[in-house]
């Protein structure tokens, strides 16, 4: 399924990385800390949307690395600004190289790392509507699916 990549939209950056050949990925917690999420936000004027996702990455996880230039899935979210309905994301996946410590800004985001299965749990908790969690746990999904392709 096709979907247009908004000038100013919405775009994730999903975080991966090998721990003894398991796909581990990065979540982070919420602005309002009660909730976890793949490190996301708003493209930038003249901003392009993997470069967006890639410093969404670096802000909110403290992490860099290789970031597709290509979405991998979209995914609906509830609104993240006031004047908005529900945001349509797109996911960039992005392979971690280094590692280091949030923004100052950013520093309760809490980046963890965990195992596919578990970052769909933690995903779909928080009281999160339902048709989100099942966003969420399709994003999983079809990141470790394309991980696994040669």
């Amino acid at each position: 399924m096709s979907h247009p990549e908004p000038e100013h939209g919405v775009v994730a950056a999903v975080c991966h990385r090998r721990d003894e050949g398991t796909v581990e990925l990065l979540l982070v917690r919420t602005k309002g800390g009660d909730r976890w999420t793949f490190p996301k936000g708003h493209v930038e004027p003249g901003e392009q949307p993997w470069a967006a996702a890639a410093r969404e990455a670096r802000e909110e996880a403290g992490v860099e690395g290789d970031v597709a230039s290509t979405p991998f899935a979209h995914y609906r979210y509830p609104a993240t600004r006031a004047e908005e309905g529900e945001s349509l994301v797109a996911a960039y996946l992005l392979a971690v190289v280094r590692q280091g410590s949030p923004a100052e800004s950013e520093r309760r985001r809490d980046p963890t790392w965990v195992a596919p299965d578990e970052a769909a749990r933690l995903l779909a908790a928080g009281g999160r509507e339902r048709e989100y969690a099942e966003e969420h746990a399709r994003v999983v999904r079809e990141a470790v699916a394309t991980l696994s392709q040669p």
